[in-house]
């Protein structure tokens, strides 16, 4: 029988009122979600090897969402990381499937349903 093991999310966003929003969507996915405002701390705890990734491109600190996806493909390119932004003329999936990303989200009013739902079928593959 396989064992089951609990899913380790970090999310990197620096807006507290969209982190709570984002534990909110997650809760019934996994109790095991990181939050981080800062890419570096995000970087400085990677070690702790989680499955996926969600990224805001305008983070505060001297590392942006893409630098930050940088550090994680370079740690470790198999995590599934997932970008997000409202950066007027960046987003298309193009412009960050460049840079590693496997999925890209804009900011708008469906955000946190689109996100919910793409970790859920990220979280059914790595379940599988």
């Amino acid at each position: 029988m396989k064992q089951s093991r609990e899913l380790r999310i970090f999310i990197v966003e620096d807006n507290l009122i969209y982190q709570q929003l984002i534990a909110k969507e997650l809760e019934p996915i996994s109790a095991d979600v990181h939050f981080f405002t800062r890419g570096e701390s995000c970087v400085e705890a990677l070690e702790l090897n989680p499955a996926i990734v969600v990224l805001d491109f305008n983070l505060a600190g001297s590392m942006n969402g893409l630098d930050t996806l940088k550090s994680i493909r370079s740690f470790n390119p198999s995590i599934y990381a997932l970008l997000f932004s409202n950066q007027e003329g960046l987003n298309s999936p193009e412009n960050f499937s460049a840079y590693g990303s496997f999925d890209f989200i804009e900011k708008k009013e469906t955000t946190f349903c689109r996100l919910r739902e793409k970790i859920t079928s990220s979280a059914l593959a790595f379940q599988a």
